[in-house]
């Protein structure tokens, strides 16, 4: 075969990709939905944007594993492994293809989300894993199978945090996010000796004066969104090969979810302590004083909405600071000494 030729994508992996692509045409669509309806996620209209990004920037690694200019030479894929990733293909599409019907019957629902987003998930992981093309079109070794999956893992992993999440983790931690921040917020009124009293989710001045920790304040915006963040922020500029890349990136999607919730409680801490010495009102008023629609009002908004943008920005710094950092984790230190 020549070089030309084997620089080439075949027919069938050429098939596969528009496939995906169509797929994650009708993923947009269907979670759409949520992006327009959800402020929490608001980010989802990023996705297709980051998603194509990561892959265009890794396609010249995924292209050579795909025609098989990049192959290791060792014992290829055993014939059971194969049929193995082959049956987890199709599955994955009859999956993507059971949740489309329900989308196209019932309309957006947990049921057709879930099943669109895992199916398209898993189609784009195993067509990967089977497509990967040995030197001279013989059989590829698993370890250059699995190069492919680690390549693609971001594209295609992605769409589980901008429509699956809002079902499998916001719903289900949303209410104790909330009595959590309720809990830590005014225990730490009680710790400067205010005397007041909580009542569910809401915090009870000694003036009678009260301010709501309302489910905007549960933090499930600002951790859905550092969530996605940190899984981009990791794919794209965290260094190093498996398993050290992997450890690296999960580590950051960890440090994510873990700077959103103290952020949050600082921010509604911060907020709980303004309103405990301006009144709760002023929370929805500008720094000065004046309200929303009045002469001179902030451009900066509201002091409830400034300190939740504060608190935005100060995570998105806080994760850029910890790429370098994590690439710098666990290399080895260069002991030579200068002449």
């Amino acid at each position: 075969m020549s070089a030309e030729a084997q620089s080439k994508l075949d027919g069938t992996t050429r098939g596969l990709g528009l496939l995906l692509i169509g797929m994650a045409a009708f993923t947009t669509w269907d979670q759409w939905a949520i992006w327009s309806t959800k402020d929490d996620y608001t980010f989802g209209y990023l996705v297709p944007f980051f998603s194509g990004y990561v892959l265009w920037d890794r396609w010249e690694d995924f292209r050579a594993l795909l025609t098989g200019e990049r192959s290791d030479v060792a014992t290829p894929t055993s014939r059971g492994m194969l049929s193995l990733a082959q049956l987890l293909a199709f599955a994955s599409l009859a999956l993507f293809g059971f949740g489309a019907a329900a989308r196209a019957i019932f309309g957006t629902g947990i049921g057709p989300t879930l099943a669109i987003s895992f199916g398209l998930t898993g189609a784009a992981l195993t067509f990967a894993f089977l497509s990967v093309r040995g030197p001279q079109d013989s059989v590829a070794t698993t370890h250059t199978r699995w190069q492919a999956v680690g390549l693609l893992f971001f594209p295609a992993g992605v769409w589980l945090i901008s429509g699956p999440f809002l079902y499998l983790v916001d719903n289900q931690i949303k209410g104790e996010l909330l009595t959590n921040v309720t809990e830590i917020v005014s225990g730490i009124l009680r710790a400067n000796d205010h005397a007041i009293r909580v009542s569910g989710n809401t915090i009870i001045f000694p003036n009678g004066d009260a301010v709501g920790v309302a489910e905007a304040c549960s933090g499930i915006r600002s951790l859905s969104a550092c969530i996605f963040a940190g899984a981009f922020l990791g794919a794209t500029f965290l260094e190093g090969g498996f398993p050290g890349a992997l450890l690296r990136r999960i580590a950051l999607i960890g440090l994510a979810g873990l700077t959103a919730i103290l952020l949050n409680i600082g921010r509604n801490t911060y907020l709980t302590f303004h309103a405990l010495h301006h009144g709760s009102k002023s929370l929805e008023r500008d720094f000065a004083g004046i309200e929303h629609g009045q002469v001179g009002f902030s451009s900066l908004g509201t002091v409830h909405d400034l300190a939740g943008n504060v608190a935005m920005v100060a995570a998105l710094i806080i994760l850029v600071a910890f790429v370098p950092l994590l690439n710098r984790l666990g290399r080895p230190r260069d002991n030579r000494t200068s002449a």
